[in-house]
């Protein structure tokens, strides 16, 4: 159970995260590296994984709503000063070699490495 809730606090404060659970909360908890136990699994699915895209719209409005309200009041304590994603959310998965080459800048045919 702990770490089911730790996939709900990681959507109340990571929107990248949330968006991704709600489009696949298997494949999503996989990447992340988070490991369930098969009962967490079975009530993950059951939260997460919604038939209709209405649905998945209304679930993350209301985590908006909670995200906005923490937020709001971590920004009244400076010591625990985040940014989105909070520095106390899960950290995103490593990009794989073949994700990196894609995100890599296009060269310039002649251009010369280090010119600007």
């Amino acid at each position: 159970m702990d770490f089911l809730l730790t996939v709900i606090g990681n959507a109340v404060v990571d929107p990248e995260f949330r968006k991704q659970l709600l489009a696949d909360p298997q494949s999503t908890i996989d990447r992340w590296g988070l490991r369930l136990i098969k009962g967490d699994v079975e009530l993950m699915e059951a939260i997460f994984k919604l038939p209709k895209e209405e649905l998945r719209v209304e679930l993350d409005e209301k985590f908006k709503v909670v995200e906005n309200a923490v937020y709001h009041n971590i920004a009244k304590h400076p010591e625990y000063m985040c940014k989105k994603p909070c520095r106390m959310s899960i950290s995103p998965p490593c990009a794989t070699s073949e994700e990196k080459k894609e995100e890599a800048p296009l060269e310039r045919p002649g251009a010369v490495k280090g010119a600007a």
